[in-house]
């Protein structure tokens, strides 16, 4: 616990100053982000190990998300495309890529890059508050989730992915997390565009469903966690899933409102 605690607040000492301030600050803290989350992504697939080749190819493709149009919350189909053709091509000339191995490749690396994506699109377009309302319904739904099922959970919502999680702390955390980003959504004065509402309450249901969908994964490559990169708290993904998959979310409702 107390490795965890510190890991935390050094956690904390990195990523807030850098939402804070922005700009090249953000943008490093994400360059980060992204190159750790390549590795972890791929370092997990050790049966066979991944090859080198696959590294670069989907680091191109997340550099690519990097640098693409950053006033554009979602990334250009052309370029998800442009990543699929190259992960089936490869697939000719190297007998070790199997064809679930490829699908693996494409549907996560799109996933984590689509969402760190949003992510900076967030910070830099739109401003820290949106980054700060996605965290709160996020972590908040996380948390609320953690401390309902500890008090007073007894029904285990999907066992066979993540044993204790249950179905009364899946509840508090929707609560939880919905007053949390409601409440602060209020204070930025962006509750009078009515889809917000329904927004922060769904991202409370979508923060876990996205866990639970890097859990299966976790699941299927029999590893606990993606890295030991962060002591204690396991690796990068462990920490930004639930965000990132909030972040697509979170996007499709503010084109979708036109903000």
């Amino acid at each position: 616990m107390k490795e965890r605690i510190i890991t935390a607040l050094c956690l904390i000492a990195i990523v807030v100053p850098a939402v804070i301030f922005g700009e090249i600050y953000y943008k490093i803290l994400v360059a980060v982000v992204m190159g750790l989350s390549v590795y972890e992504m791929l370092h997990i697939c050790s049966r066979p190990k991944m090859n080198l080749y696959m590294y670069i190819l989907t680091g191109l493709f997340f550099a690519a998300g990097f640098f693409y149009d950053q006033k554009q919350l979602l990334l250009s189909s052309f370029l998800i495309f442009i990543y699929l053709a190259f992960i089936l091509s490869c697939m000719i000339f190297d007998d070790t890529l199997t064809i679930e191995r490829a699908a693996y490749i494409f549907t996560t690396g799109t996933l984590i890059c689509g969402g760190i994506h949003a992510l900076l699109v967030l910070r830099l377009s739109y401003g820290w508050e949106y980054i700060l309302l996605l965290a709160l319904a996020t972590f908040g739904s996380d948390t609320g989730a953690y401390f309902t099922g500890m008090a007073i959970g007894k029904h285990k919502l999907i066992p066979r992915l993540s044993p204790k999680k249950t179905i009364e702390g899946s509840i508090g955390g929707i609560v939880f997390g919905s007053l949390l980003g409601l409440g602060f959504a209020y204070y930025i004065g962006i509750l009078n565009h009515w889809l917000i509402i329904p927004a922060v309450i769904l991202m409370t249901v979508t923060s876990q469903i996205g866990d639970l969908i890097f859990s299966a994964i976790k699941r299927y490559f029999e590893v606990k966690d993606y890295s030991h990169l962060l002591p204690g708290h396991g690796g990068v993904l462990d920490r930004i899933d639930s965000l990132t998959y909030n972040a697509l979310i979170f996007s499709f409702f503010l084109i979708f409102v036109g903000l």
